[in-house]
């Protein structure tokens, strides 16, 4: 085999490697988020929500490959997304509230 020959061939084999790895990072996230909410949380707020909330999450830092940040997730009866610092100083009442009430609270892991 001539040196072009072979320095295509390395090619190609480099070129086919850097496909199946990037095709195993998507594959591994689209697994990874089959059948729940793909969106996450990528930078939080301490503003307290008032509006009726029907779920919350907690994203755990780097839960997923794309959310960073820790956060607890407030879904509303209207569909929204709230994302809130776990530092936010009221959290932690409306949390009791919310579990009184038989609202699921769970963790993204």
């Amino acid at each position: 085999m001539s040196f072009s020959a072979n320095w295509k061939v390395a090619i190609i084999c480099a070129t086919v490697l850097l496909f199946l790895r990037a095709q195993g990072e998507f594959m591994d996230t689209f697994v990874f988020h089959a059948g729940i909410d793909l969106s996450c949380c990528v930078e939080t707020s301490v503003a307290p929500i008032s509006k009726a909330v029907r779920a919350c999450y907690e994203q755990r830092e780097y839960s997923f490959n794309i959310c960073k940040v820790h956060a607890f997730i407030f879904m509303t009866v209207s569909n929204n997304s709230y994302c809130v610092d776990p530092k936010a100083s009221w959290l932690p009442t409306r949390l009791e509230k919310l579990s009184a009430v038989s609202v699921n609270i769970d963790v993204r892991q």
